[in-house]
């Protein structure tokens, strides 16, 4: 005799339980970063690439720029790292929150994968800000945490 199919999601579908953990990392995250000063806590690691050369990396200022975000700070955030702020974090969030929302069972169809051709365009523009952000003049100088 058959038994009944299990209720749950569809297949190819996260299931809920499959969200604690991630839910769970990105609470302790966020909640070290809302309590914790990546400006002055030694809780916080520094750039490498920043330490090595002297220059600023693509990724330079993003801790500042959450904690910043955190506290409703958005122009402070956007100066220490537009980037973050403005392609990262957005990114990161909408892919969590589709995730999220097939393991509460959304039947919708929704891409959670980017196509090559994007990650080719994202890794440009953060090239691209990494170089502007250190030169030293007049319109970009500004780009530096």
């Amino acid at each position: 005799m058959r038994q009944p199919a299990k209720a749950g999601p569809p297949a190819g579908h996260p299931s809920l339980r499959s969200l604690l953990l991630p839910g769970a990392v990105l609470a302790a995250l966020c909640g070290a970063f809302y309590w914790g000063d990546p400006a002055t806590s030694r809780l916080f690691w520094p750039c490498p690439f920043h330490w090595l050369t002297g220059l600023h990396c693509p990724g330079c200022g993003a801790q500042r720029a959450l904690h910043a975000l955190l506290h409703g700070r958005v122009l402070e955030a956007v100066s220490a790292n537009a980037f973050a702020v403005l392609v990262v974090f957005p990114l990161a969030g909408a892919w969590f929150g589709v995730y999220a929302l097939k393991a509460a069972g959304w039947r919708r169809d929704m891409p959670m994968r980017l196509d090559l051709k994007w990650v080719i365009v994202i890794a440009s523009v953060a090239a691209l800000f990494g170089v502007l952000r250190n030169l030293p003049v007049y319109p970009f100088n500004w780009l530096a945490p």
